[in-house]
């Protein structure tokens, strides 16, 4: 007897309708069902970032929909493609068809942009309440899904988190939301100011998912748009302070909700972010860094995509008119009289071979141009025709040139440095832009090795990182913890409790005094 497929429910997600057919199927293990939707070969699944998606079996997609559909209608990929382009989205939607996703989550910005990989199943309780009384269970809803949503569009509460297919957990279960299984996340009772940004920033991700299912930005004109919205709240340097230091304080609104605990805490931190969103646009930027400047900028999302579009209508106007005037412009309306062309077109200038030599004697020893036409009363394209007669001569000049030009350069780079011996690479470039331009497209070697003895100017670089500090840290926030909570607890209460702690003991070299402590603790766990 052949198993039905269940139909999709309001706002449900890929993973829930394949939990409801596991239960559905009665299957004995997570494994049985992914076989039975996959096939034999596929022996993982994620329930943030489904693959193998062109080996579910035909059934299913008879019912469900080709995985473009489920791509773009029941996973959580859409928010991440308004900023990518449509190479990248291409490439990316072909990782989810296949078992392995590669480096599908680095191009996503979930590597470089501190907001983290792992996207926990999130519910609401009173969501999980109605659907029990509707469809007789209760589903995951994809609008919950999004990273960065943390309340529920709907009811306007705290969604919660699923301790089930956590990082820590080691292990994926086809499962569907539980109040028993489910915690919470941040402060219980937030304020109403914190309530309410936390509300704008989670209808804002809904609306970005479900703008990224069929249109994309431009981030050249993205840009564009920050600029002008930053510029409108002052251009002066106490203006840009100010604005700094506003989005620090709307940033440490955010901060206690995962997963925006690496947003810029202080007005220094701040002017970084705002001035890497507004420079040439980069790939791999997590969405949620536009959202959060965006939502700061612009109060909602509808408001930028208004300006954004402004803009783009702006600059299509602006190409159509050069267009048009280009066109109206023919070369025959305005014909020259023929005496003036006549008189444009320069008389070539016979040289004896005395003037000649002089001339090559001069280029010999590296005299400018501009010099040897005053000296000899000639044009410089008398020169130049000199120089295309004479290959031999041509290329001992231009390396005579070339050599001086260099000397000056690095002589210029140098004492830039020796006044300044505590600035970066970037800063000594931002004093002469023109210095590091000329040697880095025409001496880059000398360049990168000159450059590499500078201080770096980052901050957070791991190489300079205090982990002595972190360790500490970290040991004092367990203390806390347990002081919290005196009765005996598992690891895997603890690692709830203590979210950065399961990713950082992965780092096995660092973390000593953590580990040791956790050692002389261990009775304490279950």
């Amino acid at each position: 007897m052949r198993t039905a497929y269940l139909h999709w429910l309001e706002d449900e997600c890929f993973f829930s309708l394949c939990s409801r057919q596991h239960l559905l199927c009665a299957n004995h293990s997570s494994a049985e069902t992914l076989s039975y939707l996959f096939g034999s070969e596929t022996t993982s699944f994620s329930h943030d970032f489904p693959r193998s998606l062109e080996l579910l079996n035909e059934d299913a997609k008879l019912t469900w929909g080709s995985s473009e559909e489920i791509i773009r209608k029941h996973t959580i990929s859409p928010i991440f493609f308004p900023f990518q382009s449509p190479e990248h989205v291409g490439a990316l939607e072909q990782a989810m068809n296949r078992p392995t996703l590669g480096s599908f989550k680095y191009r996503l910005g979930l590597v470089t942009g501190r907001f983290g990989g792992e996207h926990p199943l999130k519910a609401c309780t009173q969501c999980m309440t109605a659907d029990r009384a509707l469809h007789g269970v209760a589903y995951w809803h994809l609008s919950h899904q999004f990273p960065g949503v943390s309340i529920c569009p709907l009811h306007n509460c705290l969604l919660m988190e699923s301790t089930e297919n956590r990082q820590w957990s080691r292990r994926f279960q086809w499962v569907l939301p539980d109040e028993a299984a489910l915690i919470t996340i941040g402060s219980r009772t937030p304020s109403a100011s914190t309530l309410k940004t936390l509300q704008a920033m989670s209808i804002a991700v809904v609306a970005l998912g479900k703008w990224g299912s069929s249109c994309r930005f431009e981030p050249s004109m993205v840009v564009q748009v920050y600029k002008a919205a930053i510029n409108l709240q002052g251009i002066s340097p106490h203006a840009r302070e100010a604005t700094a230091e506003r989005f620090a304080e709307y940033c440490s609104i955010l901060q206690p909700y995962p997963p925006f605990s690496a947003l810029p805490c202080d007005a220094y931190c701040a002017i970084r972010f705002m001035t890497q969103m507004t420079r040439k646009p980069r790939s791999y930027c997590h969405p949620l860094k536009h959202l959060t400047l965006i939502m700061f900028l612009f109060g909602r999302f509808d408001l930028f995509v208004g300006s954004y579009q402004q803009l783009a209508a702006q600059q299509e106007i602006s190409v159509s008119r050069n267009a048009k005037l280009i066109s109206q412009i023919q070369p025959n309306e305005c014909p020259l009289p023929k005496l003036e062309l006549e008189a444009c077109i320069p008389k070539p200038k016979k040289l004896i071979k005395e003037l000649k030599d002089k001339i090559i004697k001069s280029l010999m020893v590296g005299t400018s141009k501009k010099e040897i036409c005053s000296r000899f009363e000639l044009s410089i394209s008398t020169v130049n025709r000199v120089l295309r007669f004479n290959p031999l001569v041509e290329k001992e000049f231009n390396k005579i040139i070339y050599l001086r030009k260099q000397e000056q350069q690095r002589n210029r780079w140098d004492t830039s440095v020796s006044l300044n011996p505590n600035l970066s690479t970037n800063d000594i470039k931002k004093l002469n832009p023109n210095v590091y331009a000329w040697l880095y497209r025409n001496d880059r070697s000398w360049l990168s090795n000159r450059t590499s003895n500078l201080p770096s100017g980052r901050r957070g670089n791991h190489v300079c990182m205090d982990w002595d500090s972190r360790d500490e840290k970290l040991r004092t926030l367990i203390k806390l913890t347990l002081i919290e909570h005196p009765t005996k607890l598992r690891k895997s209460d603890l690692y709830l409790m203590v979210p950065s702690l399961f990713s950082s003991l992965e780092k096995r070299s660092h973390y000593p005094k953590t580990r040791k402590f956790l050692s002389e603790m261990r009775q304490s766990f279950t």
